[in-house]
């Protein structure tokens, strides 16, 4: 079976600092909410509010586990975000790349929709934004990581702008 030929693979990139203590806080949080309502006997009135309790807590426990992927082939680009995204993004539809930084929560962490159009946040720092219609910002967290991504998209064609 024919595959393309692979110039940047990110690898899983996992949360990161800021985004870990927050997930964790939120587990602590409901863990305990949790084991208040069950000894308290609360359960028995409200079985319907514990389940949904516990089933916020397993949700926002798997999200701990999530990661993003992003990889550049010859003819496109895959996004990925565990386990709830993937995208490729023909490289002919990428106009523009250029560097980025992501400061503390402006932007939220995860896989975030806004004005930049969609972002792949796993932390803060080094970023790259890619202009293909809507727009991408992708935390790579590491300044090689951004390098080699950015030499990548230029390997395949894409133009980048740097500041």
């Amino acid at each position: 079976m024919f595959q393309d030929t692979v110039h940047f693979d990110s690898g899983r990139m996992f949360y990161g600092r800021l985004p870990r203590a927050i997930i964790g806080g939120a587990v602590v949080l409901l863990g305990g909410i949790l084991v208040a309502v069950s000894s308290t006997g609360a359960l028995e009135a409200e079985p319907l509010g514990a389940t949904s309790i516990a089933v916020a807590l397993v949700f926002i426990t798997s999200l701990a586990f999530g990661f993003s992927r992003i990889q550049v082939l010859e003819n496109e680009v895959r996004l990925q975000w565990f386990p709830f995204y993937r995208r490729r993004i023909p490289v002919a539809a990428i106009q523009r790349a250029t560097p980025a930084v992501i400061h503390g929560l402006r932007y939220g962490f995860g896989l975030r929709f806004g004005a930049f159009g969609l972002g792949i946040i796993q932390d803060t720092g080094p970023a790259v934004r890619l202009d293909a219609g809507p727009g991408y910002l992708l935390s790579l967290g590491s300044a090689d990581r951004q390098e080699r991504f950015l030499a990548a998209l230029a390997a395949a064609g894409i133009r980048v702008q740097r500041y």
